[in-house]
Order: structure tokens, then sequence, then C-alpha cells
């Protein structure tokens, strides 16, 4: 055999192995993905201006796009109308409205919230406190005033009287609620958004959905894995005051994600910050440089206070509580009020997009090299098993039209299918 036919012969077999093994590998990637139905995601608006999405990957045949739809939006519909400061007839509004300090019925899951928010007041000392709501207003974070001043300690000082978790008690059976002082007040927004996101997971999980992402105001809570494959990717916006932008990605399956700061809303007065988190402790504006709080948690409902309660506790008691409760957070803190240089601190096991693809995801040469080596031995054996029947026959390497038996040399001419030498030569030298 002529070199520069050897080559030729050689040069066609490594195509064909390759193109062979780039068909397994596709054909391997499609039937991964072939059980993952086409996403679609339902968007729109709750509690007044808040947007939320919903992703969902998979969900049952039984089910459409319009019933979950329909599902998602009575869900929504129906908190907001027990937790909302601003109707009227909500059960936050009657109690709100009334100077009673008798129990005061009210649905279940508003107990149920209330219960909650009380019981994260105590993990934190106070830090969280559904009843900041006058120092809120007072500081102007609530209907802006065009002509808003700082407030004086006088004023400060006269409602924290009327402001405090302890001020409340709750029961479930029946649900009620009720205050011990006539003028307390109680604001769920810090924990409601959180827990709108736990319930409308919970309406998809009866449905049968298995991978989904309820996003409610930036609050969070995942399911299964993205329609991609893997765990879904939620990113991490950086404090920044002029634009949205990201820092981080997290990764994360089955969990929650919630994100509080003060980059969005504040007061900026003779050159001093104040940021909207209030102290309820102190009712005023916290003095720390924490920027912001990301907390990932099992529930969405606890992810939301925590990263609240965090916002007035400050950097070093935040990561003791995250620590202490088993939850992982990354905090961003400034250099001053106003300082552009930012640092992370985040607990060890927060799962950012960096790590997991550092330690997890294989790369493409990785991926394909097992199929490449599998379909370069299925076609050694290919070749061995034709050349010993060619050998022991005494026969031409036959194949398929266009294959090995009907090659051409550099002058067009059909060859043998074992020196490929024109196959006239070969008549010449038979005879």
């Amino acid at each position: 055999m002529k070199p520069r036919n050897l080559f030729l012969q050689l040069r066609r077999g490594l195509s064909f192995l390759l193109l062979l093994a780039v068909s397994l590998y596709s054909a391997a990637t499609l039937s991964q993905e072939s059980d993952v139905s086409v996403p679609f995601d339902i968007f729109g608006k709750t509690m007044g201006p808040i947007a939320y999405k919903v992703s969902v990957a998979h969900h049952p045949d039984s089910v459409s796009p319009t019933e979950l739809q329909e599902r998602v939006s009575a869900v929504l519909d129906n908190v907001n109308q027990l937790m909302s400061t601003y109707q009227p007839d909500s059960d936050v509004s009657r109690f709100n409205r009334s100077s009673s300090t008798e129990f005061q019925p009210v649905d279940p899951q508003t107990a149920a919230v209330v219960a909650r928010a009380i019981e994260i007041s105590k993990l934190t000392d106070g830090a969280f406190d559904i009843t900041v709501g006058p120092a809120v207003d007072l500081w102007d974070f609530g209907p802006k005033n065009a002509n808003f001043e700082v407030p004086t300690l006088q004023q400060t000082d006269a409602i924290k009287n009327t402001i405090g978790y302890r001020y409340l008690d709750v029961k479930l059976e029946p649900p009620a609620i009720r205050k011990h002082v006539g003028a307390v007040s109680i604001d769920l927004s810090a924990i409601a958004k959180g827990y709108a996101v736990d319930q409308v997971a919970a309406a998809l999980d009866e449905l049968g959905c298995k991978n989904f992402l309820v996003e409610v105001g930036g609050e969070v809570f995942t399911r299964g894995q993205r329609f991609s494959g893997g765990k879904w990717r939620i990113g991490v916006e950086r404090p920044n005051d002029s634009a949205v932008s990201l820092s981080n990605i997290a990764e994360i399956s089955n969990q929650a994600m919630a994100t509080s700061g003060d980059y969005r809303n504040f007061h900026e007065i003779d050159g001093r910050r104040y940021s909207h988190t209030i102290d309820p402790q102190t009712c005023r504006p916290v003095n720390h440089t924490l920027a912001s709080a990301c907390v990932i948690s099992e529930d969405c409902m606890t992810a939301d206070a925590l990263a609240t309660a965090i916002m007035v506790m400050g950097r070093a008691r935040g990561q003791q509580l995250c620590n202490e409760l088993g939850a992982d957070c990354l905090l961003v803190e400034r250099e001053s009020d106003f300082g552009e240089q930012l640092t992370e601190y985040t607990s060890s096991t927060f799962p950012l997009l960096e790590k997991a693809k550092s330690s997890q995801s294989p790369t493409i040469v990785q991926q394909i090299l097992p199929v490449f080596i599998g379909a370069a031995v299925i076609f050694g054996l290919v070749i061995v098993s034709m050349s010993v029947g060619a050998i022991f026959a005494k026969k031409p390497i036959t194949g398929s039209c266009g294959g090995l038996a009907n090659q051409t040399n550099e002058d067009g001419e059909t060859t043998c299918g074992i020196c490929s030498k024109p196959t006239t030569d070969c008549i010449e030298k038979d005879r």
C-alpha cells in the first residue's frame, strides 16, 4: 500500500471515528434531557407593586399551564387579602384600627405568620419586630413626605411605648391575636412575602409539580432542578445605589433564599446616610455599615425574616445567628456610609456557583473522552475482524456503497479493497 493511500485511509477512518463519537455523545445527551418538559413562566404583581415570577420546568400532563397560573394567582391574592396594610378589610388592617386589648379572631394563616414572627423576634433579641411600623413611618419610609426632616430624640422616644413584640399575644386554636396596648399595630411586610412564596410552593407540590422556582419581590424558593438540569441558579444582587447588578450566583434546590439591603431606600441628609432599616429598640435607623444580607433556609418565611433581622443586628451578630441556626449567609459590608469598597463575608457552605463548577461540573472534553475511547475500541475491532476475514478468505474487504471496497485513487480509478491499487492492475496480475 502506497504511503499516500495509507494516509488517506487512516484519515477517513479517523473522521468516521470522530463522527461516531460525536453522534453517540449527542444521543446520550438527548436521552438525558428527554424527560424534561418544555418550561414556562408565570408573571404578575401582588401586594400592590411587588412583581412575582414562577418558573415551572416540569408539571404533570393532567395539569395545564392555565390551571397552574390560576392557582398561583389565587394563593397570592389570598395572602394579600389577609395581610395587607392597604386592604381596609384585611386581618392586619382591622387589627390595627382596633384599640381593643382582647383577642381578635383572624384567619389561621394570619395567626400562623404572627406566631412565627414572634418566634423569630425572640431568636433575634427583638431585632426582628412586626410592631416597628410607627418608627418606619416617622422616618418617612412609609408614605413619602416631601418635607421630611430628621426626627428628634423626643419624637422617637414618644413612640417607644407602642413598639415591641412583647406587646403581642397569639393563639392558633381558635386563631386570634391581641395587643397589650391599644395603639400597637403590626406590619407583616418583612415576612409576608416569604410566606407567600412558601404558600405558592406548597400549592405547586399539591398539583404534582416536581421542578419549579417561585419568586415574590426577590424572595425565592426552589424545588428540584431547572429545565436544563442541575440546581436552580439565583443571582445575588450587589449593593449598588445607582443600578441593579449581580455580584454572585448561588445554586440551590429544595431551599429558600431571601435578601435584604439598605441600598434601595435611604435618606441622605447633610452628608449622612439614614437607612430604611429601623432598629426597633432605638426607633432609629441602624448605624452600622452592613449593606446587604442574603440568607438561605429551608423555608422562605424564615429566610425573609432572618435577612431583615441581620440587617438590624449587623455583620458580627448576624454571622453568629446563622451559625447557631445552621443557615447559610452572604453578608456584604461597606467601609463607610457611602464607601464604594465592599467586603463579602460568606458562610463556608454557601453554595456559590464558582465553587459548584470547580467541584462538580466536568468539562466537555471530560464528558466526550469516554465516548471517544469506546468508539475507538469498536472501530478497531471492526477493522481487525474485517482484516482477518480478508486474509483467510483471500477476498477483498467489501462494504456498503461508497465504502472501503469502492475507494478511488488520486486519478479517480476504482481501487482494490486490499492493496489500494487500481482494480485493473489486479485483474491483469491475476491473468
